[in-house]
């Protein structure tokens, strides 16, 4: 079973309504209730050692998130989760682009209604079968079940499988999950993000640009960005959502004094909220203890998606947070390069009047249909930061953050205090190799960490 301690911050941290473009984390009345609601639901039976790679393959979007609370991973996988196993594993093997020989799903003929570990691995195996694959894969010279053992999809000695007993649906899971990674890896394929290798005297340091809300096209991660981590000695991030006390943020977004929203806005804008809420199906009083800035950025993520409850996958699959995770998982020490209270002041430092003027563009972007468009946009972003296309990326951003006060707290002496403390760590004696993932802003627009740490005289690669 998993260790509820870190399942407890994990799935608190699902639930949250992370700010997309600010790299922020939600806060207010949405936040409130989904870390109500979540605590409420049990952490999931889930074995030790399956936990790592179902970190990995949740995010490919291979099998529904719900799995995990319906209890079922124990149970036996039966014919109707297998077939939605391996039509989600199929369409994550179709990105890699290869020509299909045979469009037929290989499900196995099931006698009975037990299905057998052998028929799990013939099926999966089934699919790589369907493609026209490159001679790396090696697939048409070893028996279906020895081919998966030796490419380690499927662990353990042949007389050990025990291929007749029924398999479960987290075996079936983690074996559909290893062989997309084993498939991407062999293909030498997976999302490259915006990535660079920085180095002085001995010490190595890795900079990924984080995005906050995720998709499945942007797992899995390529293997010299995998191996990159693993071969690190620490992470930094700006924030450790996973370990930070909220509260803080929370007060600092909310009013506290017994006043309301309606209470520090005008009229015309309180009935323009109104509005938008009635058109999002949304009650009244969502945001009646939140201040201005809280209600925008919670908006401009809920404008992001068609169902509120998407934002939970799409933490899920951000960057940072899967980085976050993975170092829990793995005992890797975590450090921050900010704080919650520092990011926290980024958003009351910024006047009412200009909250209030903030709130105002963003209700009249959502009246109309420029929402539309902004989703748009931002989904080609995420697909353009998995090709590693950091031009794109830095232009989508670059637009994104208009002159504004709020906008110009989000960047600029944050980015010189982060290239100053990673300068730090890359002056330090000895031999050490650092993973820093902060939002992909911070590196690709001009004259911030990158520029900075080029400025003070590093050897700055970008890693293609």
């Amino acid at each position: 079973m998993i260790n509820n301690k870190l399942w407890g911050k994990w799935s608190r941290l699902a639930a949250t309504v992370l700010l997309g473009a600010t790299a922020l984390f939600g806060g207010t009345d949405l936040t409130v209730r989904a870390e109500q609601a979540q605590a409420q639901t049990p952490a999931p039976i889930i074995s030790n050692w399956s936990v790592p790679t179902l970190h990995e393959g949740e995010k490919y979007g291979i099998f529904p998130i719900s799995w995990y609370y319906d209890g079922i991973f124990q149970q036996p996988i039966d014919q109707a989760k297998l077939s939605m196993l391996l039509e989600g594993t199929a369409a994550k093997l179709d990105q890699l682009g290869y020509n299909k020989k045979d469009s037929t799903m290989p499900l196995v003929a099931v006698d009975s209604k037990v299905i057998t570990r052998d028929t799990v691995l013939q099926s999966l195996h089934g699919l790589l079968a369907r493609y026209e694959l490159p001679k790396a894969f090696g697939l048409d010279s070893v028996a279906p079940v020895d081919y998966l053992q030796q490419k380690g999809i499927v662990t353990g000695t042949k007389s050990g499988l025990e291929l007749d007993r029924p398999c479960t649906v987290e075996q079936a899971t983690v074996l559909a999950s290893r062989l997309v990674e084993f498939s991407y890896d062999t293909a030498e394929q997976g999302a490259k993000g915006v990535f660079w290798k920085v180095t002085h005297n001995d010490n190595t340091m890795y900079l990924l640009g984080s995005i906050h809300l995720g998709i499945s096209e942007m797992y899995p991660l390529e293997k010299k960005v995998r191996d990159a981590f693993d071969a690190a000695d620490d992470l930094w991030v700006e924030v450790d959502t996973l370990s930070s006390d909220m509260s803080y943020l929370i007060e600092q977004m909310s009013y506290t004094d017994g006043t309301k929203l309606q209470d520090h806005i005008s009229k015309e804008t309180y009935e323009k909220l109104q509005k938008v809420l009635a058109k999002m199906e949304m009650p009244e009083q969502t945001f009646d203890s939140s201040k201005p800035i809280a209600v925008t950025t919670n908006l401009s993520t809920l404008a992001l998606f068609e169902q509120p409850e998407q934002i939970a996958m799409a933490s899920l699959t951000g960057i940072d947070q899967y980085f976050l995770t993975k170092a829990k998982l793995t005992g890797k020490p975590i450090h921050e390069l900010e704080s919650v209270e520092l990011q926290s002041d980024v958003f009351t430092s910024v006047s009412p009047e200009a909250q209030e003027e903030g709130l105002n563009a963003m209700l009249d972007q959502l009246l109309g249909d420029g929402n539309k468009e902004i989703a748009k946009a931002f989904k080609q972003m995420q697909l353009d930061w998995a090709k590693g296309d950091k031009d794109a990326v830095g232009e989508w951003l670059t637009q994104g953050l208009t002159e504004g006060e709020f906008n110009s707290n989000l960047v600029g002496e944050r980015d010189t205090n982060m290239a100053k403390k990673l300068a730090e760590v890359l002056e330090q004696d000895g031999k050490r190799t650092s993973f820093v993932v902060v939002g992909s802003a911070h590196y690709v627009m001009k004259g911030m960490v990158i520029d900075q740490l080029k400025e003070k005289g590093y050897d700055v690669q970008l890693v293609k």
